[in-house]
């Protein structure tokens, strides 16, 4: 940890230096809420524009540029103009925001007081100036890594946005100081895998942070898009939430120069491989990624032009609502919305749509960077949410672990609920490649699984879904070298055609 110490002072020294060498000739951008008609919302919504707020009500919030807000009132909406960028500029963050410095400081002051309860891993590194990207681990078992269900929690993939921060660092005090005291907390402790990624993006937190918010809507990290060794405030950086590669091409803009930003292509970016290396590596089965502002869950996903939702649309929206409705707004009169996400390139979609994990986007409060006092309050009502996913990664579902009937060694195999999957819009489900496992909630009822693996037998199970996790061992035998060879020797002309 000296190490990463050392880094962070260079690194400070770095953005010091570069921060006065920025350009002075900015495009002033301003947060405005955009009202029209229910249908001409939603297909707003769809564009490729930097929205402050995800939330769909009778407006929708976002941060544009003059050029953008002309072109929308020649659409026939209607534009308010609720703050403009450089009347925030110039004024230090509250120091009850912790930094990222801070945040490093709090994990390592929680791994020295509960060193048997969690630890400190470096998943990854920023794009530009690798700043270390820190998770932490808790479970009741810090050196083994155990066959549990894995819980993710992220804040940050914005740089606006340090209530996600916030909140991470809360619920791992939450967790942490009820252990052996709070019965609930306990038991996930003891049954689960919880991972959490208070800031996925740390370059661009500390850009806004270091510079005294003279960039206070910065959303992005620093990437050199025009590699001339400055940050160019108009025209560096990628939109991480932007960068993941499912439907890539149709999420986000193509332009460095916009907010949104997608990258040069898929996974370009440094901090979405972290993420996606620790998700392939673990048995992770809910996620909940924290972002700002809109009171509003988001799930995956809904498909514009098509009409189709996900496969597990009925689960996945049953989830959302129960998250929501546990969350209290911030006026105290009411709990948070729920709505589907546009299903390209986010990392809720790509969560969803390749390994399989059920993610939830949580834009919390009505502002980027509320006045210090209302943190807590954000803070314990996003915990309440957090407890119900803790309690529903218990079941009802399956957690299922295919072996080979010879040697016992885990199978990478494809596990198919028949009722359920369409292909055509996920990737097959498949066991971990390192435990053989594959977790999957689901709502209760009856399910066929078949369990499929290049050179094995295919299986096929009847099973019934109760109120918990229902654990299911297949051992999967080989097939025999010479009904191999008859399956290949039919395969094979296809290949030619």
């Amino acid at each position: 940890m000296k190490n990463s110490k050392l880094l962070i002072c260079i690194i400070l020294f770095t953005f010091l230096f570069i921060s006065l060498l920025k350009s002075a000739n900015r495009i002033e951008r301003y947060l405005v809420r955009i009202k029209g008609s229910k249908e001409m919302l939603e297909a707003l919504s769809k564009k490729n524009l930097d929205f402050a707020s995800m939330a769909l009500r009778d407006y929708i919030d976002a941060i544009l540029t003059p050029q953008q807000i002309n072109q929308i009132i020649s659409k026939g909406y209607q534009i308010k103009v609720l703050q403009r960028e450089s009347d925030l500029a110039g004024t230090p963050i509250a120091p009850q925001y912790h930094t990222y410095e801070e945040m490093v400081k709090y994990l390592e002051k929680m791994e020295n007081l509960y060193p048997h309860l969690c630890k400190i891993y470096i998943i990854g590194e920023s794009t530009r100036f690798g700043l270390p990207i820190y998770a932490l681990k808790i479970s009741d078992n810090m050196n083994l890594d155990e066959e549990e269900i894995g819980i993710l929690i992220d804040g940050m993939h914005h740089a606006r946005e340090p209530l996600g921060n916030e909140v991470c660092l809360s619920f791992i005090n939450y967790l942490l100081t009820r252990y052996g005291i709070d019965k609930e907390v306990t038991q996930w402790i003891n049954d689960y895998e919880i991972w959490i990624i208070p800031i996925l993006n740390p370059e661009g937190y500390k850009y806004l942070v270091d510079n005294n918010l003279n960039y206070p809507w910065w959303r992005k990290n620093l990437r050199d898009n025009n590699e001339n060794g400055i940050i160019d405030p108009d025209y560096d950086g990628v939109d991480l939430n932007r960068n993941y590669n499912l439907n890539w091409s149709k999420g986000g803009s193509s332009d460095p120069s916009e907010w949104t930003y997608r990258g040069p292509y898929p996974f370009s970016e440094k901090e979405t491989r972290a993420k996606r290396e620790l998700v392939l590596r673990r048995n992770f089965a809910i996620a909940i990624s924290f972002h700002s502002y809109g009171e509003v869950v988001l799930y995956p996903w809904s498909w514009p032009g098509s009409g189709d939702s996900a496969p597990d649309n009925s689960l996945i929206s049953e989830i959302a609502y129960e998250l929501s409705r546990r969350i209290k707004n911030e006026e105290g009169n009411g709990t948070y919305t729920y709505r589907p996400a546009y299903g390209a390139s986010q990392s809720l979609c790509w969560m969803y749509g390749v390994p399989g994990v059920l993610e939830f986007l949580v834009e919390l409060g009505t502002s980027f960077i509320p006045s210090p006092d209302k943190i807590k309050p954000i803070a314990n009502s996003a915990i309440k949410g957090l407890s119900y996913i803790m309690n529903r990664a218990g079941g009802p579902g399956i957690k299922i672990k295919v072996m080979d009937a010879d040697t016992g060694e885990p199978i990478c195999a494809n596990v198919q609920v028949m009722e359920i999957d369409n292909f055509n819009y996920i990737i097959p489900r498949i066991t971990n490649s390192y435990t053989g496992i594959h977790v999957r909630l689901l709502q209760k009822g009856k399910y066929t699984l078949v369990i499929s693996a290049l050179g094995y037998m295919t299986k096929k199970l009847k099973i019934n879904v109760g109120d918990k996790m229902k654990n299911i061992i297949v051992y999967l035998p080989k097939i025999e070298e010479w009904k191999m060879r008859r399956l290949m020797a039919q395969f094979i002309p296809f290949l030619h055609n």
